[in-house]
């Protein structure tokens, strides 16, 4: 498997990352009467903007002195540090956005009730990408030049983190964060180093795809029906590789437009025509994966499917029904501490009052921690470059280790404020980031339809090493 993955040049990144396991303590506790809520700026009406429970667990110490005793009341009196959140709210990937606004929201939260950062608070400035790279560039254009944002979190597109970043964030100096796009082709934007991701990139998907498809479903010949953007032609094009390593045939990989249809009767006709096992879905789900599973199993056309993160939805089969769907397996990028994840899981749960349905809801908290950190290290909340420059001081190895929780969020502002080296371990794991913005070790998850619970059950995990090609079963 290391051999292949060698003939990569996106593939020979610099670092590996250097996982701390640290139990997250829900964020609770304290006593936030004193504490500001984090300001929403208010969105033109197709903008939605989230605003929920605080994070609680008391006020911080923080500020550029590091005076004990500062608090929240007093935030006004700085610079806010501003960050846009662009997401998807319409579109093929509409579900996704309200998920992502909500862990955008707790973070803030959890860092304004850490005192805010700088002495300003950190307020949340959301854009509507309509998963479409048009609109995301007039949107992160309104977000940079008349929000006036120091950063922006998204988009989950890699189509539209692409477009984002070459014509808005890059020209204009401005970080760029993804939480979800995992495109390999982000590892080689010559972005003068603005461009992040939290998620690990599809090199590794793509693999432990091929290992499902040829070694748990002992399937020899598949067809893949891809949406035609980075995200899904560089997933189908590492499985493409992957698969064949492993003896199997990509017996036709088929495009579809980045865009919701009403038919994709000719794509899964070409996609079939070879007779294979199984359609691995690479897609969106709404507008796109929805419709053509549907058509499939009414035309008679295929009834064997492998899933990934883009087709990891429950509306796709809420919609489509999950019988038809129980036993078939998928993959994601997922968490390297389970134990992580699943704390997250329950704060994300008492603050809402629901838990989310989307990928990477995890990595987009994560992504605004690692920001804020980073701002407090470079002592600005207005200054792009300085931020992006502190980023991986507070975010990689060496340090003390800080997780995401709402009381270790509070500490890790302080010991920031103290001139001390911190490790940020989030909640979707590692966020250590390599010369490219790249999170190179990460956890990829194997995932079963359960059609009597309606649920995803995680089967088990992997670990990837990007940098070494390191495959290891975690669980």
């Amino acid at each position: 498997m290391t051999t292949w993955i060698a003939q990569y040049k996106w593939l020979l990144l610099i670092a590996a990352a250097i996982l701390a396991l640290f139990v997250f303590a829900a964020c609770a506790g304290g006593d936030d009467d004193d504490v500001e809520e984090p300001t929403v700026i208010e969105e033109p009406a197709e903008t939605q903007v989230v605003v929920e429970p605080p994070c609680e667990g008391g006020a911080g110490v923080v500020g550029r002195t590091g005076a004990a005793g500062v608090s929240a009341s007093g935030l006004q009196d700085a610079d806010d540090l501003k960050i846009g959140v662009l997401v998807p709210s319409t579109g093929a990937l509409s579900t996704f956005g309200p998920d992502y606004i909500n862990a955008a929201n707790l973070a803030a939260k959890c860092l304004n009730n850490a005192g805010g950062i700088n002495g300003g608070r950190v307020v949340i400035v959301t854009g509507d990408t309509g998963t479409a790279p048009e609109q995301g560039v007039t949107e992160a254009e309104r977000l940079v030049s008349v929000e006036g944002v120091v950063a922006i979190m998204g988009a989950a597109s890699s189509g539209v983190s692409l477009a984002v970043a070459e014509s808005v964030t890059i020209p204009n100096g401005v970080i760029l964060m993804s939480p979800a796009s995992t495109s390999p082709a982000l590892t080689d934007l010559e972005d003068d180093d603005f461009v992040f991701r939290t998620p690990i990139s599809d090199a590794a998907q793509g693999v432990v795809l091929a290992q499902v498809v040829s070694d748990d479903l002992g399937l020899t010949n598949v067809c893949a029906l891809f949406v035609n953007n980075a995200y899904g032609q560089g997933l189908s094009d590492v499985f493409r590789v992957a698969f064949a390593s492993l003896g199997g045939t990509l017996t036709a990989a088929v495009p579809h437009d980045d865009a919701e249809a009403i038919s994709y009767t000719a794509e899964l006709t070409e996609c079939t025509a070879g007779d294979p096992e199984a359609l691995i879905a690479i897609s969106y789900p709404t507008g796109q994966a929805t419709v053509y599973l549907r058509e499939a199993l009414e035309g008679g056309l295929i009834d064997n499917f492998v899933f990934v993160d883009g087709t990891r939805e429950d509306d796709i089969f809420n919609d489509l029904g999950w019988d038809a769907f129980d036993g078939m397996l998928g993959t994601a990028p997922g968490t390297l501490q389970t134990d992580l994840g699943d704390d997250f899981d329950e704060a994300f749960e008492a603050e809402f009052g629901a838990l989310y349905s989307s990928p990477f809801v995890r990595e987009a908290y994560d992504a605004i921690i690692a920001m804020g950190l980073a701002a407090q290290a470079a002592g600005t909340n207005t200054d792009s470059a300085l931020i992006r420059d502190s980023l991986r001081g507070t975010s990689n190895a060496p340090g003390t280790v800080f997780g995401p929780s709402g009381d270790d969020i509070i500490a890790a502002v302080a010991a920031v404020v103290a001139g001390e080296d911190i490790d940020y371990q989030g909640a979707s794991g590692s966020v250590d980031f390599n010369d490219d913005g790249d999170i190179t070790f990460g956890a990829i998850e194997v995932w079963r339809i359960d059609a009597e619970n309606q649920e995803f059950v995680v089967e088990r995990r992997v670990s990837v090493d990007l940098a070494t090609g390191e495959i290891l079963d975690l669980d």
